[in-house]
Order: C-alpha cells, then structure tokens, then sequence
C-alpha cells in the first residue's frame, strides 16, 4: 500500500490513473514513487509465474476517520482545535483532494486480495478513490465541519512558509470499479459526520472502543447492503 502522492503531479483537473508515471516534486512523494516501482520490479522479476505468489500495489490517499491523532492532517488539525475552542490554521485552502473515509480504501483492500486469489490478472497496481463529487478543496471540508460541530468552530489562514504541496490531486478508480466491482461505501458527507460524533464522544466521556466498533459495524452493514 502507498498513496496517491506516488504519481508526478501535473495539476490536472482529472484523475490520475495505474498506468501515469511515477514521481514527484517532494521527498515523500518521490519515496512513494520509488516503492511502487520497487514493488513493480519485484513482481515482474520474482513473482511472474501465475501459479505462484500475487503482488499487487493499492493507492489510496487522504483518507479521515475518527481517531486520528496525526500531525499535520487537516481533519486531526480541525478536530483538536474544536476540542481546545481555538481557531483551525489553514494552511492551503484552495487545494483539492479525494477525500475518503479510512473504510472505503479498506474494503477495496479486502476486495483486492480476494481477486488476487483468485487470477494471477489482479497482480498490478490500483487506485482505490472516493467519487469524483467528494474530491473538495480544502476550506471546503473545514466550513463543513463547522456546521457539523455543535460549538464555534473558527479557522485562520496559516501564511507560512511551507513546503511545497500539490494544489490539485484525485484519483480515477474506474480499474478497482470495473474489474474488482468495488465502490466506495461511505460517501463524504457521512463521513464527516461520523468524525464530528466520534469526538464529540470522546469529549463526552464516552467508551472509544465501542464507539469506534460500533460505527465500523454500521459501515460494514451499509456496505453489505449497497
């Protein structure tokens, strides 16, 4: 697994597909370049016979959920400030990315090995990206969750400086689609609610652990259904 970092960044305004070329105007994302063409390297030379071992690569990027502690992600950023009553440091509001929540690359995951037990076809790389409706600019998802907080929740522009960071990515997931039949089940406004309830629980005192188990079994069920 690696991310949707790995592809040279043009700033297209469409999705970037498997077969784009690797790389990138930063260290992390030309590391995730490299490991994809790592692994494809090893599968074409060590792992080549069908009947053997499978290797296939997912990439999947900005995903969110409640839980994440991680520094410098905006949604871990929002959700501190809203639990400390101070304002969110935006840094680029403007960029858009394929947000997704951490379920709906999960499940493509899980999909993704079965059709690897299955044919020696799936061996290959493949994007795993929410639709093309939730890929949202950055001041976007902030505003969004405001409304969805129960309090003020304000956010400032962070001028900088800053390291250099893509104004536009999405992914095109149409391979995952076609041949593995996945879709992502959990669409962005729903995820973004889950997320407000997921801190506002623990805020609240509430048990984390059945909260998050509770709300990954609400997905799941949602998912089988679809």
């Amino acid at each position: 697994m690696t991310t949707d970092k790995c592809y040279e960044n043009r700033e297209w305004e469409w999705g970037y597909r498997e077969d784009e070329p690797m790389g990138g105007h930063d260290p992390y994302a030309s590391s995730k370049g490299c490991a994809e063409l790592v692994t494809s390297a090893y599968r074409r030379s060590y792992f080549s016979d069908p009947a053997g071992p499978r290797v296939a690569s997912a990439r999947a990027g900005n995903v969110i959920g409640g839980g994440d502690w991680g520094a410098d992600r905006l949604v871990p950023d929002i959700m501190r400030a809203a639990l400390a009553g101070e304002a969110v440091r935006v840094r680029n509001p403007n960029s858009i990315r394929p947000w997704q929540h951490v379920l709906n690359p999960l499940s493509g995951y899980l999909v993704l090995a079965q059709g690897l037990c299955g044919s020696p076809e799936h061996a290959t790389g493949w994007n795993f990206g929410p639709a093309d409706d939730d890929a949202r600019p950055v001041g976007w998802i902030v505003e969004r969750m405001a409304e969805l907080w129960p309090e003020e929740l304000r956010w400032v522009l962070d001028e900088g400086p800053h390291p250099h960071e893509a104004r536009y990515l999405k992914l095109d997931s149409s391979r995952a689609k076609g041949r593995l039949g996945w879709r992502p089940p959990v669409e962005l406004d729903e995820a973004l609610q889950s997320i407000v309830d997921w801190y506002q629980a623990l805020r609240d005192g509430a048990d984390m652990r059945a909260v998050t188990l509770g709300q990954i079994e609400a997905f799941s069920y949602a998912a089988g259904s679809a």
